[in-house]
C-alpha cells in the first residue's frame, strides 16, 4: 500500500463531511465541472490558434512566428474572450452564481500555484534523489525548495480561509 493512498482517502472522507454537509453542497462540484469544460474549451482554443498560426507561416515565406510570448499573450487574451462569450451563452441554460465562479477562480489559482510546485520539483529531480538530500547539501535557500515548502503552506491556508468562509457564508 502505498501512502499516497492513505493520505488520499483521508483527504477524500475529510472532503466529503467538509463540503457535504453546508448548504450548497454542490457549488464545489458545479465548479468544478465548469472549471474543467473551461479548460477543455480554452486547449481547443489553443491548438486551434496554433494551427492557424502554423497554416500561416507554412504557406508564405515572408510570414515568421515573431515573438513567442506575446503570441501566446493573444492567444490567452483571445481564448479567454471566447470563453467568455461562451459562459454568456451558457448562462441561459445554467446559472451561475457569485460562489460559483469564485470557486472556479480558487481552482484556477490554486492549479497554478499547484503546478509551479510540480514544476520546481521535477525540475530537480534528476539532480537529487530526495528533499531531505537536497536540504542537506545545503541549498536551503534555493528558490525551487523555497517554492516545494512555502506554496503549498499558502494553498493550505487559503483552502482553511475558504472553507471558513464558506461555513460563515460569506461566500
Amino acid at each position: 500500500m502505498r501512502v499516497t493512498y492513505v493520505f488520499g482517502a483521508i483527504a477524500v472522507i475529510a472532503l466529503i463531511l467538509v463540503l457535504f454537509r453546508s448548504e450548497n453542497r454542490f457549488q464545489w462540484i458545479k465548479a468544478g465541472i465548469l472549471f474543467i469544460g473551461q479548460i477543455f474549451f480554452s486547449t481547443i482554443n489553443f491548438l486551434i490558434f496554433f494551427v492557424i498560426a502554423y497554416w500561416m507561416m507554412n504557406n508564405r515565406d515572408h510570414v515568421n512566428l515573431g515573438n513567442l510570448f506575446l503570441l501566446l499573450a493573444i492567444f490567452v487574451i483571445l481564448s479567454g474572450i471566447l470563453l467568455y462569450w461562451g459562459m454568456r451563452m451558457v448562462k441561459h441554460v445554467l446559472k451561475f452564481s457569485t460562489t460559483t465562479l469564485t470557486l472556479i477562480e480558487y481552482y484556477i489559482q490554486w492549479s497554478l500555484i499547484y503546478v509551479t510546485v510540480y514544476q520546481a520539483i521535477f525540475s530537480n529531480i534528476k539532480r537529487i534523489s530526495t528533499i531531505t538530500e537536497f536540504i542537506r547539501v545545503g541549498n536551503f535557500l534555493d528558490p525551487n525548495l523555497l517554492v516545494v515548502i512555502v506554496l503549498p503552506s499558502f494553498i493550505s491556508a487559503w483552502i482553511a480561509v475558504i472553507l471558513f468562509k464558506k461555513h460563515i457564508k460569506a461566500i
